[in-house]
């Protein structure tokens, strides 16, 4: 049985024109123990509030949250159940997720639990935990403030491992920090999930991070789940147009010269979503059905998963490859053209959307 799952999650927000947005819509993913998923996605496609979801830090307006076979009830200002405290959750901003004006190490504590909870053991378990994210035992007398960027994000993951969990969601955890830190961070985060039996639900907008760190990987976008599948074999050959897109996106150290292609245009509002697929104004591979009928997120080959009407090969290719696509999207692209026209959409060789 997974940790924790998630079923047709949809996430509802309303602005302050009293105008409702749906910020996920139809969302289901699952993780393992000692399994790491990376959820990726461009910046506004609902990442973050699937993680808010996930540990409760908000309502779903529809779908079932569940951890460790419960579920999993929106938080509110009374104590949280001891079970669901191991479900945890670490902040993209390690700079104010830590309370500057207490020592690292009594923010620490209290997390901690059971015999670790009281006060023999308290400051012992607490080096125990940072020595254990690569910290100095005598860290705990400091003030967050007399840490780095990554220091203090070592400091917010010993924090959620104090309640002992077997999941953690990680909000952009490297978004903040310089390169070196990042790399740093992943690799903790792979030795805690490989050592610790630790499921770890990793939100980033960096492909390249999770290409490193995840076993699998969910591609979002404005709301919907688009693909899933084993990172390696997602990398390799992605199926869906904007998974491609995003990992043309990532620059390759590899002395070709070869420069990462950007995304044209911009993700659309939540509240006002393009009809049929979703990503169909920005896609070089649109034809007549995208902007007239919605996919579903349907198994395509063996742990793979994929929302899109292009056809598919026999075997698992990228769209700018495939050969069973070409023409059908040659001859219908100027009708798709006309419709996006029609959408008050921008065609995609002008930038975007409108």
């Amino acid at each position: 049985m997974s940790v924790l799952e998630m079923e047709n999650i949809d996430v509802t927000y309303e602005r302050r024109d009293h105008v409702k947005l749906k910020a996920v819509v139809g969302a289901s993913l699952s993780i393992d123990r000692g399994q790491i998923v990376g959820l990726v996605g461009e910046s506004g496609c609902g990442k973050s509030s699937l993680a808010r979801a996930a540990v409760g830090l908000v309502a779903p307006t529809a779908g079932r949250v569940r951890f460790e076979g419960e579920d999993v009830a929106a938080l509110t200002r009374r104590a949280r159940p001891r079970a669901l405290t191991r479900l945890q959750l670490v902040f993209q901003n390690p700079y104010s997720s830590l309370n500057p004006r207490r020592r690292v190490g009594e923010q620490i504590a209290d997390g901690l639990t059971g015999d670790s909870g009281r006060r023999a053991g308290r400051s012992r378990r607490v080096g125990e935990l940072l020595e254990l994210v690569g910290l100095s035992a005598a860290a705990a007398q400091r003030y967050p403030s007399q840490f780095s960027g990554g220091q203090r994000q070592r400091i917010a993951i010993a924090r959620a491992l104090a309640a002992d969990p077997s999941l953690i969601v990680l909000d952009e955890p490297l978004a903040s920090l310089d390169a070196s830190a990042q790399a740093q961070v992943a690799n903790l985060l792979v030795e805690l999930s490989r050592e610790l039996s630790l499921g770890l639900l990793l939100i980033s907008h960096d492909l390249a991070i999770v290409r490193h760190t995840a076993h699998a990987v969910s591609v979002m976008y404005l709301g919907r789940i688009v693909e899933t599948g084993p990172t390696r074999e997602v990398w390799s050959a992605p199926l869906h147009p904007y998974t491609e897109a995003l990992i043309a996106a990532v620059p390759r150290p590899d002395g070709s010269g070869t420069m990462p292609e950007a995304l044209p245009g911009e993700v659309p509002d939540p509240a006002r979503p393009p009809t049929g697929c979703r990503f169909h104004p920005r896609c070089p591979h649109r034809f007549s059905r995208c902007p007239e009928e919605e996919p579903e997120l349907e198994p395509a080959f063996p742990a793979r998963t994929v929302a899109c009407w292009l056809p598919r090969d026999a075997t698992p290719s990228p769209p700018s490859r495939r050969r069973a696509h070409t023409a059908a999207a040659t001859t219908t692209n100027d009708s798709s053209t006309s419709s996006s026209h029609e959408e008050g959409v921008m065609p995609t060789h002008k930038g975007g959307t409108a």
